[in-house]
């Protein structure tokens, strides 16, 4: 147990900010990290120490104990330890966080090990020569998982790491010029111009293909409508001996599960990764903040006789501190289911808590303080059954893919994959395509975009990237159009599209064809119809007609529409009570859907075929 300091003793033992020269011995000494107590301080890592703690409650939720730690361990050169120190002090001073700090320090380590391959640069330290030789050697390194060289995003960290080490390092022998005057690290990693703008505008992350999410959601829902069954089983065995899977097993079987306690256990981990997915898919939360959720971690609102529904947590990635966002009723049942899972362990972390206090281990009660309430509590059964909030990595890397598995799906999913997938699907519902999942997300009727800027408690960034993906899916709906490969049909801007792309002399009055679509498109308002997309900017709309209205085109995208109203006409076709009037509407309807689903590219002899014999039962 850590002796606690008073709050004098607390002022007097702390690091001073203002003495770099006795760093440049390593001489420095003071608290860095600690835990403040009702009855005092106490200290995890002092200035000198080799190894820096950091309190619970400096991480974000879910990240492992190692990551709360940032080592010097590995910088053999006393000179070199004492630089990274002093640069990741200062850092912290700026407010920075440790993930950000634990970057720093790695990116300082590969420095310090190139530095320390070659006793030329060693002994001339860091100038603009040893610093260009750096960037040669950092434009040639390779990703290790990859092989392809490291993209300019990663370079820039890494050269960053040297313009830190020269602002606050210069009282060192070793820093002697700045690494690039009248130049930057972005500039040195080419990630300025095109290529910054392009990673800007460019979504990475990759959106969850249609077919994958559609099976995903239906497979994660079945254990939310079984939630109450699978709780209440697990319910029955509380208070049984840990590890008496006789006596578990017999009540399970009195009780109506056959299965066995293994399955059972499964089972309640699929429920939990399922109430898990449902909250990132539904709010585009990232993975800290929906371990951060704590129970009843959600508000609700009546506007205009609607429910809006409000999820509470921190978010760290942006500074933003408590936060809110807008979910459907789903993301609070399955909170609700979660608060319930975790009822055990609550109970638990609180006689844990009550056992830290009375042998007074602060950083012990400081963990499980900041812990409780979590709705993302588990057992670490490598650290002596500690209750702890589940692992961001381990639900990224290890639980998530495995919901994919259980599809039989190949694809690789990962939590930061919702946030766009989310933003996606609100763009596309704000340019009037529901698409999927519709039941669910009824406060998209009303504009998402328009919710988040009324509301400054809400999750600001998401708001911009939800702005970005509008833009990102208005562009890809547009330069389809102008694809030669591309079928569309309309009305007069239908037409004037298909004239500009056969043009060989409207492509030459711009730098390139990107060029040319964006101005022609940039002023192009557009909403989905269902039948296609209207660019009209009033309310003068044909009513269903956007193949023949002047402001309507429509292509690929709205097949599955016009397919659906082909087999419409079929059905009706086949009534033999609707009268000449019917037979005569039922025909223009059917030349209209054959129309435009041959200029789509679609075979409606084969929508026919199919259509005959389904109902012929062959």
């Amino acid at each position: 147990m850590n002796k606690l300091l008073t709050d004098v003793e607390f002022k007097q033992s702390l690091v001073p900010f203002d003495e770099p020269y006795k760093a440049t011995k390593g001489q420095l000494r003071g608290v860095l990290t600690y835990i403040k107590t009702k009855e005092g301080y106490s200290v995890l890592s002092n200035y000198e120490d080799d190894e820096w703690i950091f309190p619970a409650s400096k991480g974000t939720a879910g990240l492992m104990k190692s990551k709360l730690k940032i080592s010097f361990h590995n910088f053999h050169n006393q000179q070199q330890r004492e630089m990274v120190k002093w640069t990741i002090f200062n850092e912290i001073k700026n407010g920075n966080n440790v993930s950000s700090n634990r970057t720093t320090r790695n990116n300082l380590s590969s420095f310090f090990q190139w530095v320390n391959k070659s006793e030329t640069i060693l002994a001339n330290g860091l100038t603009a020569n040893s610093a260009r030789e750096y960037v040669k050697y950092v434009n040639q390194q390779e990703n290790m998982n990859t092989g392809l060289l490291l993209s300019p995003g990663v370079k820039v960290k890494k050269l960053r790491a040297l313009e830190k080490l020269y602002k606050y390092c210069n009282h060192f022998d070793f820093v002697k010029e700045h690494p690039w005057v009248e130049s930057s690290a972005a500039e040195q990693a080419k990630f300025v111009g095109k290529t910054l703008k392009d990673s800007i505008e460019t979504p990475k992350t990759q959106i969850i293909p249609e077919d994958t999410l559609h099976s995903l959601c239906k497979y994660t829902k079945s254990y939310i409508d079984r939630a109450n069954d699978l709780l209440s089983y697990k319910e029955m065995l509380e208070g049984l001996a840990y590890k008496d899977s006789y006596k578990a097993n017999k009540v399970l079987i009195t009780n109506g599960w056959d299965q066995g306690l293994r399955e059972l256990n499964n089972e309640l981990l699929l429920l939990r990764d399922s109430c898990i997915f449902w909250i990132l898919l539904t709010t585009g939360m990232r993975i800290h903040e929906v371990l951060g959720i704590k129970r009843n971690g959600y508000r609700t609102e009546t506007k205009n006789g609607e429910e809006f529904y409000y999820i509470k947590s921190v978010s760290e990635k942006t500074y933003e501190g408590e936060t809110e966002w807008i979910a459907p009723k789903i993301t609070t049942e399955v909170i609700d289911i979660l608060s319930r899972y975790v009822e055990p362990l609550q109970s638990k972390l609180e006689c844990d808590l009550l056992i830290a206090k009375s042998i007074g281990d602060n950083q012990e009660i400081h963990r499980l303080e900041y812990t409780s309430g979590s709705i993302a509590l588990t057992v670490m059964k490598d650290q002596n059954n500690k209750i702890s909030i589940l692992s961001g990595d381990a639900i990224t890397n290890f639980r998530l893919p495995n919901l994919c598995k259980q599809i039989k799906s190949q694809w690789n999913l990962s939590s930061h994959q919702f946030r766009r997938t989310f933003a996606n699907y609100v763009a596309h519902s704000e340019l009037g395509d529901l698409r999927a999942l519709k039941e669910h997300f009824k406060h998209w009727s009303l504009s998402m975009t328009a919710l988040y800027a009324a509301n400054s408690d809400l999750d600001q960034e998401l708001y911009e990237e939800i702005l970005r993906e509008r833009i990102f899916v208005e562009d890809e709906i547009k330069f389809d159009w102008f694809n030669l490969d591309t079928p569309i049909t309309g009305g007069y801007i239908a037409n004037k599209i298909l004239d500009i792309r056969k043009s060989d002399e409207a492509v030459k009055s711009f730098p390139n064809r990107e060029s040319m679509i964006k101005s022609y498109t940039c002023n192009i308002p557009i909403r989905a119809t269902g039948l296609g997309w209207c660019t009209n900017d009033d309310d003068g709309c044909l009513g269903g007609k956007c193949e023949q209205c002047e402001h309507g085109i429509v292509d690929k995208r709205n097949i599955s529409f016009w397919k659906s109203m082909m087999i419409q006409q079929l059905e009706l076709s086949e009534l033999k009570d609707i009268g000449e009037s019917g037979e005569l509407a039922v025909q223009r309807g059917m030349e209209r859907c054959v129309n435009v689903l041959t200029t789509l590219g679609a075979d409606t002899n084969a929508i026919k075929r199919e259509f005959y014999e389904v109902a012929n039962g062959s």
